[in-house]
């Protein structure tokens, strides 16, 4: 039984088309609400790998060609391996042959050959290529390098 607010009068029967009405909208908020839900999991999910941002953190270093940096962020197993210079000017090198960096796109995690990689696709001007940022289970970098699409591009 409802009551009309207006009046007061109690006596009015339920009408089952309001009910129905109530009921799709209810369900519709339901739905909704849940699927609002599962996105924000999903989100905070990606989000809670620390390891995209480093890997984003990393590529601005290259980008910005900031070799010391790009070095302190070496793990100790590869530092005796790699030289400070290697990490100098890589896009000034790459950017004769695939044209001027325009942008990248989000962060993926990507197994190649056997290893939890980081992966951006990233455009230049001629053509796309994969940055690719690999990390030790401290976080710190093991290698960084710019592979040819098709090696990390999913289909």
């Amino acid at each position: 039984m409802q009551t009309n607010f207006i009046t007061g009068d109690s006596s009015l029967e339920s009408n089952s088309n309001t009910d129905n009405i109530n009921n799709k909208y209810k369900m519709k908020y339901y739905l909704l609400s849940l699927l609002m839900a599962c996105t924000l999991t999903v989100t905070a999910q990606e989000n809670t790998d620390p390891n995209i941002g480093r890997a984003e953190k990393m590529f601005g270093l290259l980008l910005d060609n900031k070799a010391d940096s790009l070095y302190e962020n070496l793990s100790a197993q590869v530092k005796p391996m790699v030289q400070k210079q290697q990490f100098e000017d890589i896009l000034n090198k790459v950017e004769p042959q695939v044209g001027k960096y325009q942008k990248h796109g989000a962060w993926e995690v990507q197994q190649v050959m056997g290893q939890k990689c980081y992966v951006s696709m990233v455009q230049f001007e001629k053509t796309e290529l994969g940055a690719l940022v690999i990390f030790d289970a401290e976080g710190k970098m093991l290698g960084i390098q710019l592979v040819p699409a098709a090696a990390v591009k999913k289909e």
